[in-house]
């Protein structure tokens, strides 16, 4: 075999083993990849083909990166990377010159030399430019932005900027300025001209709101599609933005807020360019409307998308139609039906072992259980799930279920395992750099701190959540925060804060079209007004939350509404309506399968029966929650009507079985850290020990719950300040 002939068969040899390599990769098999790339390196240095070489220390380095992580040294990622880099130079190969630097770039970021890795990366970057390479360049300012963030020095502009240079985004979409000037008859000229202009001269400040970065993408798409260049204008919205988030420009109009803006992309591109695209448009048109509420227009949506995705035997995306179908039903509190259809698409996604969709749509699952009230099954999904995402190495997977667990373990009423999912989470979340889980993870941890009565830590985290969300400027995060945030201080009396928060919420929501979020928002300021006595206008809020449910289809919600109501018309001492009004809730609760709401739509009952004096059918409520709160293991559901049935039994003046509730009550409250229950318990105590002569022991337990109702400032506060000061006159009075 003559020279020629036999380097030839070597350099197919190293290219039929690079391939198999980035297949390994591909499917996280780093052992046989690394194993591949280390033949290829071998072979390709007998033979006179440089490039080769360099391209196999290239992919070595990143086969190092997976397998060095766990010590972080990253010393063979380095090595590889180095000597490309040193090749590429010889050989003047500026693709590979300019992929090297990135990558070492990278390495330098690992390895937390931030200014050998912004050196290395600026290198990069301007041959990346100077080539027109789109995807090298978004990945060079990804990693200047991420140094600079972790040197703490301001980041320059050119970094900053949300869009990449337009003449990448040209040579990406094909389009030559050349060619124009040949091509002076095309029918189009006008508008490709227009292009290149948008693209190339339009440049914002860079304080200009995210709608007016982004015009010039915007504007462009439209004279593609004038043009009926349908490819170039799907693959300008697909153009992933400089954000923290790092979505396809279509997928960051939805998390900065502009569903208008984003809709009207699929509905310009819509049955124009294939069917994979249509599928893309159909999902991304679902998504808005689920964005906003509108669950059944969504699912007609995804069926279409589904059907389409049948046609075209493309059964990943019909997977996707099938969960996201029942994402939408999870929404709309029909748990049944979301359970069938994310099951139907779990079936569907094992068998394309498509593991991150599994993971995802198991999370969904788990909601969906949760929306019925099994928490037990819900931490059975997230469970598996974590797992999924464990034995793939997907770290944001794994923060993700981490944060469903500590949801589903909120539902049972454990909130201190649930803090310890949660920070998990956000460790998780800031390791990979995932900004908008952050937020996320933040949030859920302010929930569950306020549930356990911590209203400070609480207000601390829903601030820190409040502000990641202003800084991604994602209002739909931002206007769900504010809500929440509302919901804290709304938890502290601090009914001033709320209601400034709601208000905020409240505007935001409307302008975005999130009525989910509108009807949650007035549902807080419906209860503001009813802890502060204004029922009228409680009922008024609750009315007009209750509406917005009623009209998007959205039967938890309803069902959860109607509670508040309820209590509102009892405060108006309306006790018709507010019956009414439980039992209607207890109806939808029986009809979606919910017995969580179950539970509590009978607790309601049982306190409107109270109010009345009617404490034997009180009792006989309070009983039916209780049974159901030790069924799906809610320990705080369980604590509160332990509570409730000790009071109702102290009015009975049956004392010895109201002490033996009560008792247990604190108990469990001390276990699972319910200061405001406990505080609840201890003022019953205090009446008991009153009302059975016995003032010391009375006087103690006040004093205890006195100091608790302080330190959360809760309504409750008032009844221990009188029963104090009734203690303290008998007190002086036996003496």
């Amino acid at each position: 075999m003559d020279r020629n002939k036999k380097n030839q068969t070597l350099i197919e040899q190293v290219q039929q083993l690079l391939k198999l390599g980035e297949v390994y990769y591909s499917q996280r098999i780093y052992a046989e990849a690394l194993s591949c790339y280390q033949q290829s390196l071998k072979i390709s240095q007998t033979i006179p083909d440089q490039r080769l070489t360099a391209i196999a220390l290239f992919s070595l380095g990143w086969v190092y990166q997976k397998l060095e992580a766990e010590d972080g040294q990253y010393e063979q990622m380095r090595a590889s990377h180095h000597q490309c880099l040193e090749i590429a130079q010889s050989i003047n190969d500026r693709w590979l010159i300019a992929s090297s630097a990135i990558s070492l770039g990278r390495t330098y970021l690992e390895l937390k030399q931030y200014n050998l890795a912004i050196d290395y990366t600026q290198q990069g970057l301007a041959i990346a430019q100077e080539i027109h390479h789109l995807s090298l360049e978004l990945n060079a300012l990804v990693g200047l932005r991420q140094s600079y963030q972790a040197l703490g020095q301001t980041i320059p502009l050119t970094v900053a900027s949300v869009i990449p240079s337009g003449q990448s985004v040209l040579a990406e979409l094909g389009i030559n300025s050349e060619d124009l000037k040949v091509s002076r008859h095309n029918p189009h000229r006008v508008h490709y001209r227009a292009v290149i202009n948008w693209l190339t001269k339009y440049h914002p400040p860079h304080d200009t709101q995210n709608l007016e970065q982004v015009k010039g993408y915007l504007e462009s798409f439209y004279h593609l599609c004038e043009a009926n260049n349908w490819k170039a204008a799907s693959a300008l919205i697909s153009v992933n933005l400089n954000t923290p988030t790092l979505e396809e420009f279509h997928n960051q109009l939805k998390t900065w807020g502009y569903y208008t803006n984003q809709a009207k992309l699929y509905e310009n591109l819509l049955f124009k360019v294939d069917p994979a695209w249509d599928t893309v448009c159909l999902n991304g048109l679902a998504n808005v409307r689920t964005a906003r509420g509108d669950y059944a227009e969504a699912i007609a949506l995804q069926q279409q998308h589904a059907e389409i995705a049948a046609a075209n035997q493309d059964p990943q995306s019909q997977g996707y139609a099938l969960g996201n179908i029942g994402l939408n039903y999870y929404y709309l509190g029909q748990y049944t039906d979301a359970i069938d259809y994310l099951q139907r698409s779990l079936n569907i996604l094992r068998q394309l072992e498509d593991y991150r969709a599994e993971q995802m749509f198991l999370g969904n699952l788990g909601l969906a259980y949760y929306g019925l009230g099994d928490y037990q099954q819900a931490v059975t999904c997230h469970q598996q799930a974590l797992e999924l995402a464990r034995t793939h190495q997907n770290r944001r997977g794994e923060g993700e279920a981490l944060g469903n667990l500590g949801n589903a373990y909120a539902g049972l009423g454990d909130f201190v395992k649930a803090i310890e999912h949660h920070q998990q989470h956000l460790a998780i979340t800031r390791e990979v750099g995932d900004r908008q889980a952050e937020g996320n993870a933040l949030g859920n941890l302010g929930n569950a701190y306020q549930h356990l009565g911590y209203a400070a830590e609480a207000i601390e985290y829903q601030h820190l959540s409040l502000t990641l969300a202003r800084e991604l400027q994602d209002r739909r995060g931002e206007a769900v925060s504010l809500c929440i945030l509302g919901n804290a201080y709304f938890s502290q009396s601090n009914y001033s804060q709320a209601n400034t928060c709601y208000s905020q919420s409240l505007q935001m929501s409307r302008e975005i079209q999130d009525r989910r979020c509108e009807s949650q928002v007035l549902t807080g300021l419906g209860l503001i007004n009813d802890a502060q006595g204004n029922y009228e206008q409680a009922v008024e809020y609750h009315q007009q939350a209750l509406r917005i449910a009623q009209e998007i289809g959205d039967r938890g919600s309803e069902s959860t509404i109607l509670g508040h109501l309820g209590n509102a018309y009892l405060g108006l001492e309306n006790y018709a309506e507010a019956i009414q009004c439980h039992q209607q809730s207890l109806e939808i609760a029986w009809e979606t399968n919910d017995r969580d709401q179950e539970r509590l739509a009978l607790a309601d009952l049982g306190g409107t029966a109270f109010c009345v004096g009617q404490y034997e059918q009180a009792l006989d409520f309070y009983q039916r929650s209780l049974e159901l709160s030790q069924e799906l293991q809610n320990q705080r559901g369980e604590a509160t009507m332990l509570g409730n049935l000790g009071t109702t039994l102290l009015q009975l003046e049956q004392y010895p079985e109201a002490q033996n509730h009560l008792l247990i009550a604190l108990e469990k409250s001390n276990a699972i850290h319910f200061l405001a229950n406990k505080a609840m318990v201890l003022r019953s105590l205090a009446e008991l020990h009153q009302k059975l002569g016995q003032l010391e022991q009375a006087m103690k337990y006040c004093n205890e719950a006195l100091a608790i109702a302080t330190e959360l400032n809760i309504p409750l506060l008032h009844d221990c300040q009188e029963l104090a000061a009734q203690l303290s006159v008998s007190t002086l009075q036996s003496k």
